[in-house]
């Protein structure tokens, strides 16, 4: 009785309610109104002689021998036209599982470099006194895979182990953030040397690899500041500090190859220190390096902060070229000579004016760029020059003129665009509490430039090689991938809409046919 009370209760409805009946038009209304109608039939809009279809049906045509076919349709109500077109509103499900996926597969083309070229083990025969329960390599990698991946710090080393980058570089365990804060200071006194000496190795195999060494070289060099903040900031002092003034930083000298993009290194020193503490000891052995290389012609571009006459001395003795900056000095006058209009605008309004003159024993050249300014209310109109742009770029290059000199210069300032890819890949962002210590993150981040630097040269080409870190790791080495292992062998799976795939088999197929094992030391 109570399951019949029950079932009183249940409302029963149809799964899709039928549609309202639509009233017939009058035949006054159709038009077909005019039609006479047959006796003993109804008027209506059916044609006569054709049989009529079930309501709920549809005759459609079929393939074959011109029979026709009727189809079922459902009476429930169409969805608005737009609801395809625009997609689903409803927010999808999260769940967990999915299988081994990871969105770095496109760090693969660093992999291989490494690999092709035999750095780890060139790392591990050169650091066996290094203590610690990790080879010298995986260290080395797991600190520079993240600073590729998109991190830079050591709370982002656990994302290499959730997220399929251990996989990748075949790594059985990823060292915790607390091993990388002792390593520094553990190793720095042996791994800061041989990671200064690797990315002039990689940089010259690149250069095999792409025919030779270049005739002609131009190293620039540049320093910069890194500001650091809280209390590990071992050998950080006030001193020059345009970005944060006052506040303690370090201040390292990265150098590159101007014609190639190849980091050649980074020289870090505290800021307390000269503008130009240690150049000219590094520069002497940067030199003899692209020399034992084959380069022919060595050109050096150094920046106003690194003037002195130490350098210039010491650029004299190793025989090579220069054009350098020289701060704004007073005392500069006398040795600038007498200034002579080169230029001037059809207007008279602007002029272009230059001097040659010596300063300790070379050629002093000055470029000067003033327009006239009006007479304010109440002046007289006297001719008034304000001056835009000064510049004195010391050289001794043979046969060139003052503005050749200002426009060679100025082909160097590139540099701040390498020091700009530094920063994006967060060099400076970690520091610890021991000098060695600190300067072991930016070699580091030399070797990381360095090491994408091959296939973004190499293997990409075109309009790859301006592309910054940023960009080609948003292109390429985040590109998502499933990975698979089988029979010892690890391998990844691309989706084939994926816009970076033709890019990776062009890139791993020139590594594998063009990279070799660099010649031993």
């Amino acid at each position: 009785m109570q399951v019949q009370a029950a079932l009183r209760r249940v409302e029963l409805r149809p799964l899709h309610p039928p549609r309202p009946l639509q009233p017939q038009r009058p035949l006054e209304q159709s038009p077909l109104r005019h039609a006479a109608v047959p006796p003993g039939r109804s008027a209506s809009l059916h044609r006569p002689g054709r049989p009529r279809r079930p309501p709920g049906t549809s005759r459609t045509r079929s393939g074959t021998g011109g029979r026709r076919r009727r189809h079922r349709h459902s009476t429930a109500p169409h969805p608005p036209p737009t609801a395809k077109s625009q997609g689903s509103a409803a927010a999808p499900r999260v769940r967990g599982g999915g299988g081994r996926i990871t969105d770095a597969g496109g760090l693969v083309v660093v992999r291989k470099p490494w690999d092709a070229l035999g750095l780890g083990g060139w790392i591990d025969g050169r650091a066996r006194e290094v203590p610690g329960r990790y080879r010298p390599s995986l260290m080395v990698e797991a600190w520079v895979a993240p600073l590729l991946y998109g991190g830079g710090a050591m709370d982002d080393l656990p994302l290499l182990e959730r997220r399929g980058v251990r996989r990748i570089f075949g790594w059985a365990r990823v060292p915790h953030p607390a091993t990388f804060r002792r390593w520094p200071r553990c190793s720095a006194a042996v791994m800061s040397p041989l990671l200064d000496d690797l990315p002039w190795r990689m940089a010259r195999r690149r250069w095999e690899l792409a025919g030779g060494a270049p005739r002609s070289a131009t190293i620039v060099m540049d320093s910069t500041v890194a500001v650091r903040y809280g209390l590990k900031r071992a050998g950080a002092e006030r001193g020059y500090n345009p970005k944060k003034p006052g506040r303690p930083s370090h201040h390292p000298l990265p150098a590159h190859v101007l014609e190639t993009g190849d980091r050649l290194g980074v020289r870090w020193r505290p800021v307390g220190a000269h503008t130009a503490r240690g150049a000219e000891a590094w520069l002497s052995g940067l030199v003899a390096r692209l020399r034992g290389a084959g380069v022919r012609r060595i050109a050096v571009r150094l920046d106003k902060g690194l003037f002195s006459r130490s350098i210039a001395r010491r650029m004299e003795e190793l025989g090579i070229s220069y054009p350098l900056k020289v701060p704004r000095h007073a005392w500069l006058g006398g040795f600038r000579g007498a200034r002579e209009t080169a230029a001037r605008d059809e207007a008279g309004d602007r002029e272009l004016r230059t001097a040659s003159g010596e300063l300790w024993g070379t050629r002093l050249l000055s470029v000067e760029r003033r327009r006239r300014t009006g007479p304010e209310e109440g002046e007289l109109d006297l001719a008034a020059w304000e001056t835009t742009t000064s510049a004195d770029v010391p050289t001794d290059i043979e046969g060139i003129g003052p503005v050749e000199a200002w426009r060679a210069y100025n082909a160097g300032a590139v540099v701040e665009q390498r020091i700009e890819e530094l920063g994006q890949l967060s060099a400076g962002r970690t520091a610890v509490d021991d000098l060695g210590g600190n300067a072991l993150p930016w070699s580091l981040a030399a070797l990381a430039h360095q090491l994408l630097h091959i296939p973004r040269a190499n293997c990409l080409g075109g309009r790859w090689r301006a592309v910054q870190p940023r960009g080609i790791r948003l292109r390429l080495l985040r590109a998502p991938a499933r990975i698979t292992s089988h029979a010892r062998r690890t391998s990844l799976g691309f989706a084939r809409a994926e816009p970076a795939l033709g890019l990776l088999g062009r890139a791993l197929r020139t590594i594998a046919t063009g990279l070799a094992p660099p010649a031993p030391a």
